[in-house]
């Protein structure tokens, strides 16, 4: 189950605090031109979810890397050294033939899980720069274009001309909110990502470290 997956990934309270809690745009609604903002990456909670049902939609058969990240958890309410819980629990993993090459190829498995998410996000992410940005940009252009064209002509257009600008303005920052909400769930995820990523690659080098 997804909340027994990412209870093996434990978050610490500030991570989880700074969830979300960067500054949002301003409000966009108003003809008032605002500031290009550039997104800061945070830690994501419903992009964690997804990464977390990943794994566990992926979980192996047997006891695995999870298995033992579980069973390594367990002994964190006991006053036990870092090197000693691992032994214990690879101890433990070792009666049911479980090998150090096992669990270092039950990570590398996992992370590749996590690669073929973060290129499933990837061709996502591009398909929405296409529909919310490029698509906008080639239409905004065409509005420029009118502009200057009807710039042109007499004064009985001036009226049309002003529709043109004020459209303009609005799918302008329409793509400043599309890329910065696109940017900032970008940045999310690489970061929701690195948290997994890091407590892999911090396991596989105790792993080597600590069971000899």
């Amino acid at each position: 189950m997804l909340k027994n997956i990412k209870s093996l990934f434990i978050l610490s309270e500030e991570k989880e605090s700074n969830s979300k809690t960067e500054a949002q745009p301003e409000n966009l609604s108003d003809n008032s031109a605002s500031p290009v903002l550039s997104p800061k990456g945070n830690v994501d909670n419903s992009i964690l979810d997804k990464l977390f049902q990943a794994l566990d939609d992926n979980n192996q058969q047997g006891f695995d890397y999870l298995e033992f990240r579980k069973a390594l958890i367990a002994l964190n309410a006991l006053s036990m050294d870092e090197a000693i819980k691992f032994q214990s629990t690879f101890a433990t993993a070792s009666t049911m033939g479980v090998t150090l090459e096992k669990l270092i190829e039950s990570i590398e498995f996992y992370k590749k899980v996590l690669i073929n998410e973060e290129n499933n996000f990837i061709k996502a992410i591009k398909e929405q720069t296409t529909v919310n940005i490029d698509e906008k940009n080639s239409e905004k252009e065409k509005i420029n274009l009118a502009i200057k064209e009807k710039s042109e002509k007499i004064r009985k257009l001036t009226e049309e001309i002003r529709g043109h600008q004020s459209e303009e303005q609005q799918l302008r920052l329409s793509i400043e909110t599309s890329e910065y909400k696109i940017n900032e769930t970008a940045l999310n995820f690489e970061t929701s990502l690195n948290i997994i990523k890091k407590q892999l690659e911090e396991d596989a080098t105790k792993l080597k470290q600590y069971i000899k």
